[in-house]
């Protein structure tokens, strides 16, 4: 059949009508327009310092090597004067003098440097001073245009959010962290947002709602939903972590529990010898089939595992023959591995085994798909078992395991309008028809982050062009695209604050690809929390990629109840999906392609309100509905 494009749909802006947002938004120009500006007046005003006691001790050091020649002189001359008295008695007085002079003119001149360092430095103090009144009458003044200008933004409903990094949460609600940008720079800010669907289920005409803010504001960083439904963010490339934002690639790790509402600030990975990493910055990352997550080091080879159970930190073996994790793009196997290749040391590829503890060479990419920044896109496991990785340059890679050798290059991207397109940091989302979504933009040998983004759904043999969202004329690395439980996929930039979802056309699922409910209640209380149990609850693929900078994966189960009489559609928040290892054990369970023989039990919160009746429910993981199966919903005991 004839490949069909989707369409793109506008999402509901967040707009705010608080008075008290609006105003810090608006004014947050203005904080950073004072902090930037008093921070680099103390910087130049350091260098003056340091300048002008450089040129005092310059001063100085040539007043006293010039006293020395002098006197130097005045000595060898009187001892080449006359020897006969008083002729030398009179040499020696004159010399002496002479000697007398020297020292009073290195004296002289040493306290007019001296004096000078000491004038340069006030002044110096002065104009930094000058510059922090002008700077912070500057913030002043815009500080009270946005005293004004929020009540006209009120009024039209003109403040909104720019997209960030999202999360699809448990509950089936959008969570999204807010950026803000000016003059093509953009920051991540500390606070987040829910999307929350509609009783129909739609996104479309779902409602915005304010999350508790962070401890840190962060861009680009090493993130995922857990197991227990709660989401932790590692590091940081900028950060505001020092009181101000700046490239820090910050060390720091925060926890979010969407039950409390609430951040909790965790501890950051250690080294083997028990030390705590200095950075983190935007690190690559993914949560493993038990449920603890892995982090690798941006500056070396260091690994670290988190378990969510205990709050600890453990090292783990380090990269060998490559610098660091750094730019990696790294994609969870169903058979317990994690593969990627490696930016730092292309074009080496590499297989963690997560039971082993072991890093394994893989054979070099016949062509690299790193660029000259050492960046590359993202990389995704597909339905058929193999993994699929878009290049930075205009070339991919695949990975499977049974094949000889196990990696090797894809097609190449498509031209378009004459130029080669790659992605250089940017998503990519697995449609459930198998399709992968993704935006590719113009690439040049030096690696310079271009614009627009043209979107295409690859099919595992060709890249099908779709439509491009209506805000897609910008680099691939301001981008995110997070799959929906409805197999729709939301589309929002860093530096942008319209949000669209990309539709498929008649995209079906293959049904060996569904999750299948095995038991649940045929009575469910509302308030209550109850248990389903069933196969390939985690769905055959994390689903969503971007690289170092965002992970976002969406393998673990959803659930949702459909009221017979009505339609209408509810989440129950999920959460400490389980099931049994091989010794009987009961684990978390967030792996993938677990097949038809691993029974995976999720727990389910149903809400107080749930509507009373007979309903359907269906368990959702990668956005494939399970078989719905009939339930009824009744506050009868």
């Amino acid at each position: 059949m004839a490949f069909q494009k989707g369409t793109w749909n506008q999402l509901p802006s967040n707009c705010t009508r608080d008075y008290a947002l609006t105003f810090l938004r608006c004014s947050e120009y203005g904080t950073i327009l004072l902090t930037e500006c008093v921070s680099w007046t103390i910087k130049i005003l350091i260098e003056c310092v340091q300048w002008a006691w450089q040129a005092v001790q310059t001063c100085v050091s040539w007043a006293t090597t010039t006293a020395q020649q002098c006197v130097s002189w005045a000595s060898q001359t009187s001892q080449n004067c006359c020897t006969w008295w008083p002729c030398s008695w009179g040499c020696a007085i004159v010399m002496t003098i002479i000697s007398w002079v020297c020292l009073a003119f290195a004296l002289v001149v040493s306290t007019v440097c001296v004096l000078f360092g000491i004038v340069l430095t006030l002044v110096c103090a002065v104009l930094a001073a000058v510059a922090i009144v002008v700077c912070a009458v500057l913030a002043f003044i815009e500080w009270v245009v946005c005293m004004l200008w929020s009540l006209v933004e009120i009024i039209f409903c003109m403040s909104n959010a720019n997209g960030g990094t999202t999360f699809l949460l448990t509950d089936g609600s959008v969570m999204m962290q807010e950026c803000k940008s000016i003059f093509g720079a953009s920051w991540g800010t500390r606070r987040w947002w829910k999307l929350t669907p509609d009783n129909m289920g739609s996104y479309i005409n779902g409602s915005w709602s304010a999350l508790a803010d962070s401890n840190v504001a962060r861009k680009y960083f090493g993130s995922s939903v857990l197991a227990d439904g709660r989401v932790i963010v590692c590091g940081g490339e900028y950060s505001d972590a020092s009181g101000t934002q700046a490239q820090d690639w910050n060390n720091s790790c925060e926890i979010y529990d969407p039950v409390a509402n609430a951040w909790t600030m965790i501890a950051s990975p250690v080294r083997p010898n028990g030390t705590t990493w200095t950075n983190i910055g935007d690190a690559s990352s993914t949560v493993l089939p038990d449920g603890t997550f892995l982090l690798g080091s941006d500056f070396d080879g260091n690994i670290a595992r988190f378990d969510p159970a205990s709050m600890t930190w453990t090292a783990r073996s380090a990269r060998p023959s490559v610098p660091s994790s750094d730019e990696d793009s790294w994609v969870l196997m169903p058979d317990g591995t994690v593969v990627a290749p490696s930016c730092s040391g292309t074009p080496t590829t590499w297989v963690y085994g997560i039971a082993t503890d072991n890093w394994t060479a893989g054979n070099n990419l016949p062509v690299s798909v790193v660029d000259a920044g050492s960046e590359i896109g993202p990389g995704l496991l597909r339905y058929d078992g193999t993994a699929f990785f878009l290049g930075a340059n205009q070339h991919t890679a695949t990975y499977s395991a049974a094949a000889v050798p196990q990696w090797a290059n894809g097609p190449d991207l498509p031209m378009q309008n004459g130029q080669n397109i790659g992605i250089a940091d940017g998503p990519a989302a697995l449609l459930v028809d198998g399709n992968i979504l993704f935006g590719a933009a113009p690439i040049d040998a030096k690696g310079d982050d271009l614009s627009p983004c043209f979107f295409f759904e690859f099919d595992g043999a060709s890249f099908n062009r779709t439509d491009d969202p209506p805000n897609s004329g910008c680099p691939t690395y301001v981008t995110r695209l997070l799959l929906l439980s409805n197999g729709d996929v939301l589309f929002c930039r860093e530096d942008d604050s319209s949000f669209y979802s990309y539709t498929p056309a008649a995209a079906l699922p293959q049904n060996s690809w569904r999750p299948a409910i095995q038991t649940v209640p045929a009575m469910l209380a509302p308030g209550s929390t109850m248990q389903v149990s069933g196969f390939q609850f985690n769905g055959l693929s994390q689903a969503v990629g971007y690289g170092d900078d965002s992970q976002t994966p969406t393998n673990y189960p959803l659930v949702s109840i459909t009221n017979n009489a009505s339609g209408h559609v509810r989440f129950c928040r999920t959460f400490n999906h389980t099931t049994t290892d091989q010794n009987g054990n009961t684990v978390p369970s967030m792996g993938v392609a677990t097949g038809m023989k691993q029974l995976i039990t999720t727990n389910v919160a149903l809400p107080a309100d749930l509507e009373t009746g007979a309903s359907m429910l269906v368990v959702i993981a990668n956005a494939i509905a399970s078989v719905p199966a009939p339930v009824r919903v009744t506050n009868e005991k």
